[in-house]
C-alpha cells in the first residue's frame, strides 16, 4: 500500500508524498482528520476520498479567487483547475457546485461576452469564434452571437465600423479590399463586407 513519506503544513494546507513523490495539496485539517502522517499507509480507496475531501475546499477557493477577476466559461474553469493539478473528480464536483449557487452559467457567460465584444464593434462570425474558444457550446454560441444582430443591424454595424476607420472620401478598389479585409477580420459576413466595401469603389464600377 502506499506509505505517507513525507508531510509539510504550512497556512492550512499540507502538502502529501506517497513514497517519496508529491501527491497532493489537501486542507490541513482535513488530512489530519483521515490520519495522512508520516509513516501511515493507505489503500487507493482511502487516499481517493482523503483526496476528494481534502482538494475540494482548496480547490473552490481557488475557483472563486479566478472568477473574482471576470466570468468564466465552464470549460475555462474546468481547465484552470486541472491545470492546478486537482484530481479529476474534485474538478468536477467544484464545477456542480459553482453551477448550483450560480457562480458558474454558459448561458448568461454567452450572453454577456457577445454583447461585449458586439459594443466593441465585432461581428458575429468573431464573436462566435471567441465564445468557442472560451469553451461554449457551439449552439449556445451561435445563438449568442446571432442575437447580437437582427434584421439589418450587422450591416449597419459593418458601415459605423468602417466609416470610423475609413473617414476618406477616397475611392479605389485598393480602398475596398482593405475595407473589406478589415471587415472580414473583425468577424462580419463576407456578404455583408462586400456591401460595405462597394461603397468605396470608384463610381460607376460594376459590383
Amino acid at each position: 500500500m502506499p506509505e505517507v513519506t513525507r508531510l509539510v503544513e504550512r497556512r492550512g494546507r499540507a502538502k502529501v508524498f506517497l513514497d517519496g513523490e508529491f501527491w497532493a495539496e489537501l486542507d490541513a485539517s482535513v488530512a489530519a482528520e483521515h490520519g495522512l502522517s508520516e509513516g501511515a499507509a493507505f489503500t487507493e480507496e482511502e487516499l481517493g476520498a482523503a483526496r476528494a475531501a481534502g482538494e475540494r475546499p482548496l480547490a473552490m477557493e481557488r475557483a472563486l479567487h479566478v472568477l473574482g477577476y471576470r466570468a468564466r466559461s465552464e470549460d475555462e474553469m474546468r481547465a484552470r483547475l486541472a491545470r492546478a493539478g486537482y484530481a479529476a473528480e474534485t474538478v468536477a464536483g467544484v464545477i456542480s457546485r459553482l453551477r448550483e449557487i450560480g457562480y458558474l452559467d454558459d448561458e448568461e457567460f454567452a450572453r454577456n461576452a457577445a454583447r461585449v465584444k458586439a459594443r466593441s464593434r465585432y461581428g458575429p462570425r468573431r464573436i462566435y469564434g471567441d465564445l468557442r474558444k472560451k469553451g461554449v457550446g457551439e449552439g449556445l454560441a451561435r445563438e449568442a452571437a446571432e442575437a447580437q444582430f437582427s434584421g439589418d443591424s450587422e450591416l449597419s454595424a459593418a458601415q459605423s465600423v468602417a466609416d470610423r476607420r475609413y473617414n476618406t472620401h477616397e475611392r479605389s478598389d485598393a480602398v475596398a479590399r482593405r475595407v473589406y479585409g478589415f471587415l472580414a477580420r473583425r468577424g462580419y459576413s463576407a456578404e455583408v463586407c462586400a456591401e460595405v466595401a462597394k461603397a468605396y469603389r470608384p463610381r460607376g464600377t460594376g459590383q
